[in-house]
């Protein structure tokens, strides 16, 4: 009985199993471009804006419906816009609090930089079902998360914390032989693993169905490595966009305040993870969203990060992150920017900028041939490229007028653009 559940468990959660799960699912890029100016190439609209504003008509009109709040935080969290995502899900739990509503908030947690604040949500979510492995799957993922990003105490109160509640558990044997594994405790890391083959040779012997095997085959190849001394490389952070919530996100007591009482800053840092643990950091305003898009392996280390917003104003910014090893010819790479521009566009001067250990160039370019009022078209774009800490980015922001501060504001948040190492210490 014991081994069908185990059986179960491991085929619903397919989409947590290792070596690449994902706690919080991170939106693909919109589709292929489309042309809308014979000058620069406008991406396709993004269905999960529309999704939003859907969504957030949906909670005016029904401030009570606690389903509603529920699709308007997922969406939110999708976009990274995490401290409306936040106050929705708050809402959500006040509205009906359940193990959904309160693992969509502890997710918004490990997303928004706030461990703790997940722990506390996913202890709620323990203490309102009696299925173990339920409620240890939030806690795997947590610690998963946690490990990544460097943290390994974290990392194993949230492993204990599964043990406990679905003991055998075979994803928290694969976790603490990963850690112990990656952080050179080789005897720690035989014994864990030595448990771990026990549950996978047992569940082998039944020949179970292909897709099992599949799950089981990391798990079998993790044991053998280990068993042979083969080392195990600590894995960088999860490729998902993120940003540090404030503390008022998740200390908080819900029953002085209002979900909807909390409230929202006017700019939020978001960090994007580019290279292993190198990390993009933007000061950009809360209600943009975005997604990220990294390299596939084998490739050189990039990143591809899209911006935007709707509203009268709407936003719309391309940016890709790529290792340099050398420092780029900057005034070569906008001349090649302002001629690969097709059609004849009126090209504005070349602007210098600096910023925090980067420096850069930008210029803006009118389609002379757009027609007013196009609701579809971006008759210009500023196209900026920049160098810093070992890595080019370059930047095209597609805008709908000629209002001199959106260049300017384009240029602001560019100047306190940030590459950050986050190599855990000691790695």
């Amino acid at each position: 009985m014991i081994q069908m559940r185990l059986l179960m468990v491991l085929a619903l959660s397919g989409a947590c199993v290792r070596p690449m799960p994902a706690p919080v699912p991170v939106p693909p890029p919109a589709a292929a471009p489309v042309p809308a100016k014979p000058f620069a190439p406008v991406p396709q609209a993004n269905p999960l804006l529309a999704e939003i504003s859907t969504a957030e008509r949906a909670a005016t009109e029904h401030p009570d419906d606690a389903e509603t709040w529920s699709r308007l935080a997922s969406a939110l969290r999708r976009a990274n816009r995490l401290q409306e995502a936040a106050r929705a899900a708050w809402r959500t739990v006040e509205l009906a609090s359940s193990v959904e509503s309160w693992t969509l908030l502890g997710n918004v947690f490990i997303q928004g930089g706030a461990p703790n604040g997940a722990m506390a949500a996913f202890e709620e979510v323990s203490q309102q079902t009696n299925d173990g492995f339920l409620a240890a799957q939030n806690f795997l993922n947590l610690g998963y998360h946690a490990w990544r990003w460097g943290m390994d105490d974290l990392a194993m109160r949230a492993y204990a914390r599964a043990d406990k509640l679905a003991p055998g558990h075979p994803l928290v044997l694969y976790d603490r032989t990963l850690l112990f594994a990656a952080s050179g405790e080789v005897a720690k890391a035989k014994a864990e693993a030595s448990k771990l083959g026990t549950v996978v040779d047992r569940v082998l012997q039944d020949r179970p169905p292909l897709e099992m095997v599949e799950i089981l085959e990391p798990m079998k190849a993790l044991t053998e490595s280990v068993a042979s001394g083969e080392p195990v490389a600590r894995l960088p952070p999860q490729p998902e966009p993120g940003q540090p919530l404030p503390d008022r996100f998740f200390r908080r007591n819900p029953s002085q305040s209002r979900a909807l009482d909390l409230a929202i800053d006017e700019t939020s840092e978001r960090y994007y993870p580019i290279a292993g643990w190198q990390v993009l950091a933007l000061a950009l305003p809360s209600r943009w969203s975005d997604s990220l898009e990294v390299s596939k392996k084998g490739q050189p280390a990039s990143a591809r990060i899209r911006l935007e917003a709707g509203g009268p104003q709407p936003v719309l910014w391309l940016l890709t992150a790529t290792e340099s090893g050398k420092a780029p010819d900057l005034d070569r790479l906008i001349v090649e920017a302002r001629s690969h521009l097709s059609g004849s566009p009126t090209l504005g001067e070349v602007r210098s900028f600096t910023g925090r250990g980067l420096e850069g160039r930008a210029f803006v370019a009118d389609d002379p041939g757009a027609r007013p009022g196009d609701p579809g078209a971006f008759p210009r774009v500023w196209v900026a490229v920049l160098r810093a800490k070992g890595f080019l980015v370059t930047a095209t922001r597609f805008l709908r007028d000629r209002d001199p501060g959106l260049l300017e504001e384009s240029e602001r948040i560019l100047r306190a653009l940030e590459v950050r190492d986050l190599t855990p210490p000691g790695r």
